[in-house]
């Protein structure tokens, strides 16, 4: 059984523009996120999906029910979608993390697996549990097209995994706000790209 999924970013928040670390905290979509989430409903407008999901943080959410609109479709919440959790790094800035922690930060992307901020989650810990959430999406959608709304981090560490990449190369794989990647999922045989980077 193969899902085609549609992983989508949520929009801009204000945090975002600063540089802060988001994480799990609860932030939401600024008036230029709202815009993006707009954008991106247009881009998937005229075709059909089956479902809806996003992380139930309130940029995730507001991101997923505007692309909804005219849909007929519920969004359906899920933890494990959430953004890595930075720990003591949250609402701190990622210049300063970077000025005062580099060797920390460092150690983080190259030891996903082993490495994680203070108090916070592995890079690995973010994408044993979002495997774990598309494979039961799978179950309970197969052969269908679903829309998915997450964060960066945590999409990043799916785009690894369906390109056979390691887990130290998901840094450089973070999607840009509103941005869409086109994923089959397929636990048995493992995955396949689509799509990517697509507004």
């Amino acid at each position: 059984m193969k899902t085609t999924m549609h992983l989508i970013r949520h929009g801009q928040t204000d945090w975002n523009i600063k540089g802060l670390y988001q994480g799990q905290l609860d932030i939401p979509l600024n008036q230029t996120g709202i815009q993006q989430a707009k954008q991106a409903a247009l881009s998937i407008s005229g075709k059909k999906f089956d479902a809806v999901y996003a992380s139930d943080l309130s940029r995730t959410k507001q991101t997923a029910e505007i692309i909804v609109q005219g849909l007929n479709l519920f969004v359906h919440t899920d933890s494990r979608l959430r953004e890595i959790y930075h720990g003591e790094w949250e609402g701190q800035l990622y210049q300063e993390i970077k000025a005062s922690q580099l060797e920390k930060l460092i150690s983080i992307r190259t030891n996903p697996f082993h490495d994680r901020p203070p108090g916070g989650e592995s890079i690995g810990e973010v994408a044993e549990r979002m495997i774990d959430c598309l494979d039961e999406i799978n179950q309970n959608h197969p052969d269908q097209d679903i829309i998915i709304v997450s964060h960066g981090m945590a999409i990043a560490t799916i785009l690894c995994v369906v390109q056979g990449l390691h887990l130290n190369q998901a840094t450089t794989l973070i999607p840009g706000n509103s941005i869409i990647n086109t994923i089959q999922w397929c636990p048995e045989k493992r995955q396949s790209f689509l799509k990517i980077n697509k507004r």
